[in-house]
């Protein structure tokens, strides 16, 4: 039977046969030397997720003063059946995300088609052609019990065999720049230590020539500005050695914009890679405690939004503070607290826990659960109560679904026997809950619900007129704003037409 992967809208890929992948690695060759005879330099991307594909473009973008390329860069993705399809997909000059950055398209078809400096491949041998190799495997974090972060741990199996697989190909000159969000610890104790085995297995000696290692964290955002969320800002950046270093600062300064967004160089890797998930945990907890004065707030009267707004007012110490919503997702906040507190004891072997974190990790992963609630002071008994969630992804505008919170929402209200129906324009396929169909006609998805829950932020939904969405209900159903996606003079007019409003922290409705 034939081998296929298959993409989110539904186009099969046949993975790659033994001979093609000959003929791929003598391609790759060829492709190589010509991209050298040019004087650039070659580096190579591993992962195309979310930050790989768009990384990979940002790089094939950078030019020196006379506005030619630096970099010819190799996007290499697995021949496997779940992600294969991004390979030829790219090599068409097509962003495997989808965004409403109008320069996610144009930046692939720039590189891809126009400058021919950006390829996709599944060629393991790739990497034994480059200067540089960045790391976006994706790593994630097990928690095996839900609400009890505490529990979590990383399993850094594929990462490890993805860093043994570069160790086993690249030539010791080359740099491995680690960009995914690793647990502290990860560059200094899982990849160098790797990289020497290899090494020394491959007869190279190490003393002389030790693994280039460094690591730095970008800070992207795959929104509005997704491309410029990688290139346009400040970047946090360390090596194991002084080579390392050196040679991390002159890619990301070829690369990024550090002239106005300056790099900022840690001491080591390990306080690197502590930076990014304490970054995070102090995001997560931030919104945590959000949570807490919204349900106060709902008790009392209060709209918490507008007291956010109030508090926020005082720049410098209370203007970051951020927002209750239905939950927490995407790829950082739900995990990073819990990787840095499993390298405590697993990396560092040091006791204890980092208590605060991981309890705001466990608020935000229930939060879902708060808009349930909401629902049961109007309809005591779920039972085929027909509900339409606007929204799965986990981010406004991207269809990333990435520890979506919708995903929560729509399996605790499945578990209450409710039927529910998902829409969501960016989104072609839900991969983390594949029996839920992720409808495209809103109108069919709204039809004949009781209750509709904005889950998502999305254009397309704040910009729905509220006569419109009863007509195409064809009832007066509830409205559960989980985020503060409707104006009071919204509200009003869903009121005006028999709906009861609801929302997250929106005490003030009556």
């Amino acid at each position: 039977m034939l081998k296929v992967s298959i993409a989110p809208d539904g186009r099969e890929y046949p993975l790659p046969t033994e001979e093609e992948n000959a003929q791929e690695r003598e391609l790759l060759k060829k492709i190589t030397d010509e991209q050298r005879a040019l004087g650039r330099k070659i580096v190579a991307v591993q992962g195309l997720g979310f930050v790989g594909c768009v990384m990979a473009s940002v790089v094939a973008d950078a030019t020196d003063k006379d506005g030619k390329p630096i970099y010819f860069v190799h996007g290499h993705q697995r021949a496997s059946k779940r992600s294969f399809w991004k390979v030829p997909v790219i090599n068409t000059g097509v962003p495997p995300v989808s965004s409403s950055d109008p320069e996610v398209p144009e930046i692939f078809h720039r590189t891809v088609v126009e400058k021919k400096n950006f390829r996709a491949t599944s060629e393991d041998s790739v990497y034994s052609l480059v200067d540089v190799v960045v790391v976006d495997i994706q790593l994630d974090a097990t928690k095996p019990a839900f609400g009890q972060a505490e529990k979590g741990y990383c399993d850094i199996t594929a990462f490890r065999e993805g860093i043994r697989m570069l160790g086993q190909h690249i030539r010791p000159e080359c740099l491995v720049l680690v960009e995914t969000t690793v647990p502290p610890g990860t560059c200094e104790k899982v990849v160098k230590p790797i990289l020497e085995e290899e090494f020394t297995k491959r007869g190279i000696d190490i003393v002389s020539n030790p693994p280039l290692v460094a690591h730095s964290y970008e800070r992207v955002m795959p929104g509005a500005k997704y491309v410029s969320s990688i290139r346009d800002f400040w970047r946090v950046f360390s090596g194991v050695n002084h080579r390392s270093i050196e040679m991390c600062r002159e890619f990301l300064s070829n690369v990024l914009d550090v002239e106005n967004f300056p790099l900022t160089q840690l001491d080591s890797t390990n306080a690197s890679e502590l930076s990014k998930t304490m970054e995070n945990s102090y995001r997560a907890t931030n919104i945590a405690l959000t949570l807490e004065w919204a349900r106060f707030a709902e008790q009392i009267g209060v709209d918490i939004f507008k007291v956010r707004d109030a508090i926020r007012k005082r720049k410098g110490t209370h203007d970051n503070l951020l927002r209750p919503s239905l939950g927490v997702g995407g790829y950082c906040l739900t995990k990073d607290p819990v990787l840095a507190n499993w390298a405590m004891g697993a990396l560092f072997g040091v006791e204890g826990q980092l208590s605060m974190a991981i309890n705001s990790v466990n608020i935000n992963d229930t939060m879902p659960l708060h808009t349930i609630e909401i629902i049961k002071r109007e309809y005591k008994e779920l039972k085929n109560l027909k509900i339409a969630v606007l929204g799965v992804s986990y981010l406004e505008n991207v269809g990333d679904t990435r520890h979506s919170p919708s995903k929560t929402l729509v399996e605790f209200l499945r578990k209450d026997l409710a039927v529910v129906r998902a829409h969501d324009p960016y989104v072609e396929h839900w991969d983390e809950l594949e029996e839920v169909t992720v409808e495209k006609d809103i109108a069919g998805t709204l039809e004949d619900a009781d209750v509709v829950i904005l889950a998502v932020g999305h254009n397309q939904y704040k910009n729905l007129e509220p006569k419109a969405l009863v007509e195409m209900s064809k009832k007066r159903p509830m409205i559960v704003d989980c985020s503060n996606f409707l104006s009071d003079e919204t509200i009003n007019k869903y009121k005006g037409l028999g709906c009861i409003v609801r929302g997250v922290g929106k005490g003030h409705i009556v």
